[in-house]
């Protein structure tokens, strides 16, 4: 039998999945005597190929083979496929054999698959066809027998391997929807949650290392705090630390190795957790089987077994949404979530502002306290909902947001924002009816406000808004406002991390942050506590005011000349420019206004017609009209057979056809390239063939642009000619789609969907 290449990266990325992952092989030969006669002197080299090149994964909490297997052969291979499809089906589990498949409804006609009894297919599947007309998989069929296949098809993953680095799935839970059961914790009670949060936490607070043990798989270990009188070493990795402040921890699930160098579990694995009187046991049978819940993530960490750790907290921390969310992050804000803002051209804040709905006054302080500090959702409506005991650090916060509120009611936005924004024409102030001329909306296109009047107009609010206490220091407050410069200097694509927002943040100059007056020493734990609160009200204040305040009185956009470079214009003067080019597009374009009947009508036939919302892009001389084809706003299509007859599926797959076309019969371009690297081709062909003339010619080159190039597009013609390019009765055409799995040198897994 040929050996398989090693294809040692996706062997690696397919055991922090999957519980076992073993060779087709050993897999068979395990299971009995039988098994050992998988491969016979005389076999196709195909068969040999693939039994090689097989790889069997069983998921965590997968069930075991039949105590009662049987190797022999009852169905045949299509007979079987189909078994197993509609066995799928009939489960609704997610399964890469039945992509494409699904039970047929009452209400749709058709006859369903061959071999099945209620099963439609709505797609091609690429994967399921090869697999019941390969004769390799008919050979092995006949070796293994019916139990084992089926059981392989329904409860394993298969994947062939693709040397020298890829390997693509047969069967099973999509790869992209699996988590590693080294990123998620266990079901615990919170007591028991490690002291530090993992993957992306709120704040880089606590510092943890590496712990390597004897399955050389890494696994993170909070760093316990030295008891008082024991002086800090510069390495604490080599020294044992006071039982009285150690975090008990205990590695578990220890580990043999495979065949395939992966780490298995055996039957006396034991986990040992500590079992205080006010807390529930941890059953051990889950931690030992690999059953690991998903409700805790930590992206790029492997646990080789359980890792418990018991951190004693105070009953404020307890209480406290810190303590309990620390695994639900939010580690930055972005630019786009205050682009593209929706609005009737009105500068005011959106009447249902967080701010806007509070009473200043003590109890609105509370309310406000308890959504920001303590995860509570703003209530809209309905009877009042019972108030809870706030812990004694959380009450005396009540004046300072009292006051917060208090300046919130007297600010008046709309001055500060004239004072600072102000327009550097007279263009603006034109009354009357709407002027469409060509000087004047280039006039307002110059009326986009600068990141520096943004930064002064986002200054004096948040001057006027927190009071002087909650910064502590005049420090605090530049810091802040200095990253506020630098979150509306970047692009379209920027991210300002909580780190960055935290960065020479002193936390011991806030009074309000303390639990008890005073200056006595704090412990380590105490001022984690002070610095995640700090670090919670600086987010709140960043990502939903500083937010709020640029949704409401700008539209920011970038441009066709800047595509990463903001511009903030003003909402009156926005509403200007859509006026101006809604007209100028239906003056241009062939549309047509419809009745309030007819968009019922669209709205009941289906295909359901899809509604797009139009938005502009400001040009140096213009506008030019964008429709975001992937965000519809009318009914979400939700069936997968309905998918796959949706508009924008539709024109996907004919743009798909239309690339397909073009590779085969480059001709059909004519002169025309698309992008750079078409240029590069054409140009460097014309070059190589002047050399060979022997003398340079002189050269001209002239750019041109063809005023509404789109919207002067004859419509009938272009039809004709998409049509006259795949209209070829013989020909099918089949749309592979499929999904990429890689992870980098980092250890981070990225999935990317593709189109073929």
């Amino acid at each position: 039998m040929p050996r398989s290449r090693r294809c040692r990266t996706v062997r690696a990325l397919l055991r922090s999945r999957y519980r076992e992952v073993w060779p087709l092989a050993t897999f068979v030969r395990r299971l009995g005597t039988e098994g050992r006669r998988l491969v016979q002197p005389g076999d196709p080299k195909a068969f040999r190929t693939l039994v090689a090149q097989c790889l069997v994964c069983v998921p965590w909490g997968s069930q075991p083979p039949p105590a009662d297997l049987s190797f022999h052969q009852v169905s045949s291979l299509k007979e079987l496929v189909a078994r197993v499809v509609q066995r799928l089906c009939e489960r609704g589990e997610r399964n890469v054999l039945a992509f494409g498949f699904s039970l047929l409804s009452g209400t749709q006609g058709g006859a369903p698959v061959a071999f099945t009894t209620s099963v439609q297919s709505y797609l091609p599947n690429s994967v399921t066809d090869t697999l019941r007309i390969s004769r390799a998989w008919m050979l092995l069929l006949s070796r293994v027998g019916d139990d084992l296949l089926v059981y392989l098809l329904t409860r394993c993953a298969l994947y062939l391997l693709v040397p020298p680095t890829c390997a693509y799935q047969v069967c099973g839970s999509p790869l992209y929807q699996i988590d590693s059961p080294a990123d998620t914790w266990p079901s615990v009670p919170p007591r028991y949650w490690p002291t530090r949060p993992t993957g992306r936490n709120l704040t880089h607070l606590g510092s943890t290392h590496p712990v390597r043990n004897s399955s050389y798989q890494e696994a993170w270990k909070p760093l316990a705090l030295p008891s008082r009188g024991v002086k800090r070493s510069l390495s604490n990795t080599d020294r044992s630390v006071p039982s009285s402040k150690k975090a008990r921890c205990n590695l578990a699930l220890r580990r043999e190795k495979g065949p395939d160098k992966q780490a298995v579990p055996t039957p006396s694995d034991k986990t040992r957790v500590p079992r205080p009187a006010q807390f529930p046991a941890v059953p051990t049978s889950r931690a030992t089987k690999g059953n690991l819940s998903s409700r805790r993530k930590a992206p790029g960490l492997s646990l080789s077994g359980s890792v418990f750790c018991e951190n004693k907290c105070s009953s404020t921390d307890l209480q406290s949404p810190l303590c309990q969310n620390a695994f639900q992050p939010q580690p930055f804000t972005e630019t786009k979530r205050f682009l593209y803002s929706r609005g009737d051209g009105r500068e005011k804040l959106n009447p249902s502002f967080l701010l806007n709905n509070l009473q200043p006054s003590l109890s609105g302080a509370r309310r406000l306290v308890e959504i920001i500090f303590l995860g509570s959702r703003p209530q809209t409506s309905g009877p009042q909902r019972r108030t809870r005991h706030l812990p004694r650090r959380y009450w005396q916060m009540r004046p300072l947001f009292q006051q917060l509120l208090v300046n919130h009611a007297k600010c008046s936005y709309v001055r500060l924002l004239r004072s600072h924004c102000r327009f550097r024409t007279a263009a603006h102030q034109g009354a009357g009816a709407l002027n469409t001329s060509p000087p004047h909306l280039i006039n307002l296109l110059r009326l986009h406000s600068s990141p520096w009047q943004i930064y002064g107009f986002l200054r004096a609010c948040i001057r006027k808004l927190v009071p002087s206490g909650l910064w502590g220091t005049r420090h605090n407050k530049r810091r802040f406002l200095k990253n506020v410069k630098q979150f509306i200097s970047l692009g379209k694509y920027g991210k300002l991390s909580l780190q960055e927002l935290m960065w020479k943040m002193k936390v011991e100059d806030c009074p309000w942050l303390r639990s008890n007056p005073g200056n006595n020493c704090i412990p380590a734990t105490e001022h984690r506590m002070r610095e995640r609160i700090l670090a919670t009200f600086l987010f709140w204040l960043m990502d939903t005011y500083v937010v709020e305040l640029l949704r409401s009185f700008f539209y920011i956009t970038e441009t066709t000349f800047q595509k990463n470079q903001l511009f903030f214009y003003r909402k009156s003067v926005w509403s200007k420019l859509q006026s101006i080019g809604v007209r100028q597009h239906l003056k241009r374009v062939q549309l047509q206004e419809l009745s309030q009947e007819e968009v019922r009508q669209y709205h009941k036939a289906w295909p359901v017609t899809p509604i797009y919302r139009l938005r502009f892009i400001p040009k140096t001389s213009g506008l030019r009209p964008i429709v975001n084809m992937g965000y519809s706003m009318g009914p979400r299509v939700l069936d997968k057979e309905k998918q796959a007859q949706d508009f924008t599926h539709r024109l996907k797959t004919l743009f798909s056809v239309l690339n397909y076309e073009r590779t085969k019969h480059p001709n059909l371009l004519g002169a025309s390239v698309l992008g750079l690297n078409d240029v590069y081709r054409t140009w460097r062909t014309f070059v190589l063939r002047t050399r060979t003339l022997g003398w340079a010619p002189r050269m001209y080159f002239v750019k041109a642009d063809v005023t509404g190039a789109f919207d002067a597009i004859p419509q009938d013609k272009l039809m004709e000619v998409v049509a006259n390019m795949i209209r070829h009765p013989e020909n099918m055409y089949c749309v592979r789609q499929y999904a990429v799995v890689q992870r980098n040198r980092q250890g981070q897994v990225h999935k990317s969907f593709r189109r073929e």
